[in-house]
């Protein structure tokens, strides 16, 4: 294969609209030693190109599922900032949290936020939404 072909292949995949992007699964594997990193393994689904999994490795069991959907989905910005908030506990208990982020990418900055009661499937959803709203953007 071509570095022309290669390069077709990776435009084609930036060209997919981000925002339709949508999380499926998520598996974290968390160490507890301190010499191995966490590892994540997501999988997301876009109309055109289906189910696509992919496996990330980070310090952070966060930074190691956003590795991961960034390699699915073809961008690699810079997490500026992550933030939770919680609210009540709900009726069942479960405690409801927001989770908004900040990336950079290609030096513009893009906010993200998701609502719910699962941490892990919140920080997720936040980052796809801040890439989602960048998809105009990506170069």
């Amino acid at each position: 294969m071509d570095s022309t072909t290669i390069t077709e292949k990776a435009a084609t995949v930036q060209d997919l609209d981000a925002r339709q992007w949508r999380l499926r699964r998520i598996d974290i594997r968390s160490p507890v030693l301190k010499d191995a990193w966490p590892v994540a393994r997501v999988e997301l689904e876009h109309p055109e190109r289906g189910r696509v999994t992919d496996i990330g490795t980070a310090p952070g069991a966060f930074d190691a599922a956003f590795v991961a959907a960034s390699h699915i989905v073809g961008v690699s910005p810079h997490l500026l900032s992550y933030n939770v908030r919680s609210g009540p506990p709900e009726e069942e208990g479960a405690l409801p949290i927001t989770i908004e982020v900040e990336i950079d990418h290609n030096g513009r900055t893009f906010s993200g936020s998701s609502s719910g009661v699962d941490l892990v499937r919140c920080s997720l959803e936040a980052w796809l939404d801040a890439i989602a709203s960048s998809s105009g953007y990506i170069a």
